[in-house]
């Protein structure tokens, strides 16, 4: 399944969730104060979102291209403030516990000894799963701060060139200011 539709992650939802875990993980007030006055600079706009279901069926790959722009600059510059990224991460998934269409009707089809199971809570746990795979902004800054200082030693020429277009972007002291993504989740970032 795919969409066209864009969408921008800096709402005030996103950043009132974002404020909120950082205020749960103890980050140092300051840096949530730049952080806020950084966000008023940048937009992270997602699109294209499109669903693969894995060959042995036990997970989903969820692929959103994201854009981060710096506004600032002039005209001519504003082509150096953009750069773009894939997201993209995996859930696993039980289709047997959880049916899922991607056509975007979930699987209402209920058998003799699933009477009790209600058609409508089929399809919001579908969507509910489905809903998980959007990215989140605080997930998107940590990815953003780890791409940020990855090492340049290896021969991925458009790689090496989106960590110097990030660090043009983003002053080191900026960066610090985002937080920490998790190395546990199955989630990255990848040029395009």
């Amino acid at each position: 399944m795919s969409m066209t539709k864009k969408k921008d992650l800096i709402i005030q939802e996103e950043v009132d969730r974002f404020l909120k875990r950082a205020s749960d993980n103890n980050t140092n007030k300051s840096n949530q104060e730049q952080l806020l006055k950084l966000l008023q600079e940048i937009q992270i706009i997602l699109d294209e979102v499109s669903f693969e279901d894995s060959i042995d069926g036990t997970r989903i790959r969820v692929n959103y291209g994201i854009e981060i722009r710096r506004k600032g600059g002039g005209e001519e510059e504003q082509g150096e403030n953009i750069v773009r990224f894939h997201y993209i991460k995996e859930i696993p998934i039980d289709y047997s516990k959880v049916p899922i269409s991607f056509g975007g009707n979930a699987n209402t089809t209920t058998h003799a000894s699933d009477n009790d199971i209600n058609e409508d809570y089929i399809i919001t746990e579908s969507y509910g799963i489905l809903e998980e795979t959007c990215p989140t902004l605080y997930e998107i800054l940590g990815l953003l701060k780890r791409i940020y200082f990855m090492p340049e030693d290896f021969s991925n020429r458009l790689t090496v060139e989106r960590i110097h277009k990030l660090r043009n972007m983003f002053s080191k002291d900026e960066i610090l200011a985002f937080p920490s993504g998790s190395l546990d989740d199955k989630a990255g970032l990848i040029p395009i």
